[in-house]
């Protein structure tokens, strides 16, 4: 019901009197994201991918009366023709599968604030593990949920959330999390975020969907693990992610993880990433590799430079490095590297889950972003994947491999 009447419910919960209703909408605050985003793959023995999308996202928050407030954001992303060529094989999750254009309300929400404690209902967006916003392209995902925070206790954030309905980035619209499976099963999250240093930050949820999985993860960032005289520090990240089926098992028989390490040296304007990634004898569910069948979240782990999200993949191995230099805080330039080694013999079993099986591959990436002002920002990419087919018995002839370039701009306001 709330799809309707969120904002109307606010107005009516605040007319007691005129000045009241003043109130809201005089503290009202409106900001949005024009963006544009050129998108051309060149794949061997595919059909390859060309797409220029214009759009954003345009919002707006009444102010508060009694700690309550409401906000809506509209979404937009609509194809350039005749630029944009999308094949469903290749579509480059801009628009919906059928390459029409998007233009739906992202956001509808009813929002509380008090006791330390933030309580939004409706349709928002979302950061937890397995259920965010996945905002990689034009547009976010999106959620139906009862969400809620709190931070009364010293250094420690709760975090719990109930969805109902899910919007994958590249659609219009809202369906059960579980629609994929021909059922309609919500998802629940409950997870605590501790800080008991600015450098230190862990963070444990649990995210359950009844009669599909039962999901804890658990990840611990020391962003100041020594730190030495002449400027060189040291951090490192550890990510564990543990899914099991439940109830009556409607995606299969689940038993897989997620292990992650990511380590990083830094001295002035420089930093060095070695990244490591190992999963279990299925692929992940509920992150960007099951795209817009489960693809609650965006790609969870260190290792993925999202061409196809093959660190995902069950039994996958993955390691590489980044090596950035950011001379101010307006521009800064990567170069990354990942090897992807695959398992064959659990690929090609049905039980993996694995979606988009593939051979052992090298990627290479150089991305860069320039913000000369907070208003404008520029981000662009040079992707490369070379596929190994000698390494997988999957493939019969040479596998596609694929070079791409994305150039994104932003004006923020």
């Amino acid at each position: 019901m709330f799809k309707r009447s969120l904002l109307l419910s606010l107005l009516l919960a605040a007319s007691g009197s005129a000045q009241s209703l003043d109130q809201i909408f005089k503290e009202g605050k409106a900001n949005g994201q024009l963006r544009a985003f050129w998108y051309d793959g060149d794949r061997e023995l595919r059909i390859d991918r060309t797409a220029l999308t214009i759009g954003g996202i345009l919002s707006y928050h009444t102010g508060s009366y009694e700690g309550l407030s409401g906000g809506v954001s509209f979404f937009s992303s609509n194809g350039v023709l005749p630029v944009t060529r999308m094949p469903y094989s290749g579509q480059t999750h801009n628009l919906n599968l059928d390459g029409t254009s998007i233009n739906t309300l992202g956001e509808a929400y009813l929002q509380y604030n008090g006791y330390d404690t933030r309580i939004r209902y409706g349709r928002q967006r979302l950061d937890l593990p397995l259920s965010n916003d996945y905002y990689n392209r034009m547009l976010p995902n999106s959620f139906e949920a009862l969400s809620l925070e709190n931070r009364s206790l010293e250094h420690t954030t709760i975090k719990a959330a109930y969805i109902t309905g899910w919007k994958y980035k590249a659609s219009d619209t809202f369906v059960s999390p579980t629609h994929s499976l021909g059922i309609d099963r919500d998802i629940t999250v409950l997870g605590a975020l501790y800080t008991p240093q600015p450098s230190l930050k862990i963070e444990l949820y649990d995210t359950y969907v009844r009669d599909v999985m039962n999901a804890p993860y658990l990840q611990i960032i020391d962003n100041n693990i020594w730190e030495y005289s002449n400027g060189i520090k040291f951090s490192g990240a550890l990510q564990y992610l543990n899914e099991r089926s439940i109830g009556e098992e409607a995606a299969g028989e689940i038993d897989t993880y997620l292990l992650g390490l990511r380590g990083t040296v830094t001295q002035g304007v420089w930093s060095l990433n070695a990244l490591y990634t190992r999963i279990g004898d299925q692929s992940l569910l509920g992150t960007g590799g099951r795209y817009e069948n489960m693809g609650w979240g965006g790609f969870i782990t260190y290792t993925d430079l999202q061409i196809d999200g093959e660190s995902e993949n069950a039994g996958a191995q993955a390691y590489g490095g980044i090596v950035t230099y950011r001379p101010n805080p307006g521009f800064e330039i990567s170069v990354k590297y990942m090897r992807i080694d695959q398992s064959d013999s659990e690929q090609s079993n049905p039980a993996s889950l694995t979606q988009n099986p593939r051979p052992d591959s090298n990627e290479y990436n150089i991305d860069a972003t320039y913000q000369p002002r907070k208003e404008i920002r520029l981000r662009t990419r040079l992707a490369r994947i070379d596929y190994d087919s000698a390494s997988t018995s999957l493939y019969k002839t040479k596998a596609y491999d694929e070079t791409n370039v994305r150039i994104i701009a932003d004006y923020l306001f």
